[in-house]
C-alpha cells in the first residue's frame, strides 16, 4: 500500500512538472540562464523570443536587471530544441559578400572591437552545424585568443558561453575555467566551493580581499576555496607580471602562495612605484624561496601564454570584470561595496548573516 502511495505521489509530481512546463515552455531555459548569469541584488531575468534566422536554433533576447547598476546586462541566447545545446553571449551578424567565413569574421568582429584579428574556423562541425571559431589578436604580452561559434549558414557569429540544457552549468563552468589546476585551500572535496577570480592590481580586488579573507579563514575546515588570476592587462600594467609571480610561487613554494596573495593586495600602492621584477625577487628572498627556481617560470613565454589563455577562458565564460566570486557554481555580482557577495559567502559557509 505504501509503495502504491509513493508511486502515486511521484506520478502526480511528474505530471505537475510537465503541466507547468506546458504552461511556460521557456521554464527550463529560464532556470538554466538563472544559473549561468550573475546573481545580482534584486536581479530579474527576462527572456523574449526573437524572429531571427539562425539555422537549427531558437533565438532569445535575455536581459538581466538589478538594483546594482554594475550588475545588469543584455545578452542573446541560442537554444537548439533538438540537442538542447545552449549558447549565451554577444551576437554579430556577418555580411554576405562572398568572402570566406574567416575573412568576414576578421573584418566585422575586428571593426567592432577596433582590433586587427586573425581568424581560424574549425573544419569540422559541432552538433547543430556549429563551427568553433578562434579569433587571435596581438598584445604586448603575446597572442590573445577569443573563442566563438558560427551557425550552419555561416551568417551569425556568437561569442560567449556554450553548454547544454541537460548538463549542470556548474560543471560546464568548472571545465571552462579549469579549476582543477588552480590554487586551492581548505577541504578539497567539500560540497561548498567558492571560486575567486581577481586581478592583483585591481583596487576593488584588494578591498574585497581585505573583507572576504577573514570570512574564508574561519570556514576553511568546511569549504574548498579556489583562486584564479584574471589580470585585466589592457588596463593594469603590472597585473600580468604579478599573476606570473603567483604561478611561479604556486609551482615552487605552494605553502607561500597565499602569503604572496596577501602581500600583493596589501601593498598595491608601493608596488606600483617600482619594477615588479624587483618586487617578486625581494619577496622570494625575504620568504626563503629559491629565486633561481622562480625566475625561469616567472619569465617564461610559455607561462605567459598559458596565463593569457586562462584570461580568454574566463571571458568565454562571461567573466570579464574583477573581482568575481562564484559561490557553489553561481556567479555573483560584486558591486561597488561587495556586501551582496559577502552575505552569499557567509550563507554558503554557514556564518550568520548580517542583521538588517
Amino acid at each position: 500500500m505504501k509503495r502504491a502511495l509513493v508511486l502515486s505521489i511521484a506520478f502526480l509530481l511528474s505530471t505537475t512538472a510537465v503541466q507547468a512546463q506546458a504552461k511556460d515552455p521557456l521554464a527550463p531555459l529560464r532556470g538554466y540562464l538563472a544559473r549561468v548569469l550573475p546573481r545580482c541584488p534584486g536581479g530579474v531575468i527576462t527572456v523574449e523570443p526573437l524572429n531571427a534566422p539562425v539555422k537549427n536554433f531558437n533565438v532569445y533576447s535575455v536581459t538581466l536587471r538589478s538594483n546594482d547598476q554594475y550588475c545588469g546586462m543584455q545578452k542573446y541566447a541560442l537554444h537548439s530544441p533538438v540537442t538542447q545545446q545552449v549558447l549565451i553571449g554577444s551576437v554579430v551578424e556577418l555580411p554576405s559578400n562572398g568572402k570566406p567565413a574567416n575573412i568576414r569574421i576578421a573584418e566585422e568582429a575586428g571593426r567592432l572591437m577596433k582590433k586587427e584579428l586573425t581568424v581560424t574556423v574549425a573544419p569540422f562541425p559541432l552538433p547543430d552545424g556549429l563551427k568553433a571559431v578562434t579569433m587571435n589578436r596581438a598584445t604586448p604580452y603575446g597572442r590573445f585568443a577569443m573563442s566563438g561559434f558560427i551557425d550552419a549558414s555561416e551568417t551569425i557569429l556568437i561569442v560567449g558561453w556554450r553548454g547544454n540544457l541537460k548538463t549542470d552549468p556548474t560543471e560546464t563552468l568548472r571545465q571552462m575555467l579549469k579549476t582543477e589546476t588552480a590554487a586551492r585551500r581548505g577541504k578539497k572535496d567539500s560540497k561548498i566551493e567558492i571560486i575567486e577570480l581577481s586581478d592583483f592590481q585591481c583596487p576593488t580586488c584588494a578591498h574585497a580581499h581585505e573583507k572576504v579573507e577573514p570570512i574564508i579563514k574561519k570556514g576553511l575546515g568546511n569549504i574548498s576555496y579556489v583562486r584564479i588570476d584574471l589580470p585585466l592587462f589592457e588596463h593594469h600594467q603590472w597585473a600580468i607580471p604579478a599573476a606570473l609571480g603567483a604561478r611561479a610561487i604556486q609551482r615552487v613554494a605552494p605553502a607561500k602562495y597565499w602569503t604572496y596573495v596577501d602581500y600583493v593586495f596589501k601593498n598595491q600602492e608601493a608596488i606600483g612605484k617600482q619594477s615588479f621584477d624587483k618586487v617578486i625577487q625581494d619577496f622570494a628572498e625575504d620568504n626563503d624561496i629559491d629565486w633561481a627556481a622562480i625566475k625561469p617560470i616567472y619569465t617564461s613565454k610559455e607561462e605567459r601564454q598559458a596565463l593569457l589563455d586562462q584570461v580568454s577562458r574566463a571571458y568565454s565564460a562571461g567573466i570579464v570584470s574583477t573581482p568575481t566570486f562564484i559561490v557553489n557554481g553561481q556567479v555573483m555580482g560584486f558591486g561597488p561595496s561587495g556586501e551582496f557577495t559577502m552575505e552569499a559567502i557567509k550563507a554558503a559557509i554557514g556564518t550568520p548573516a548580517k542583521k538588517k
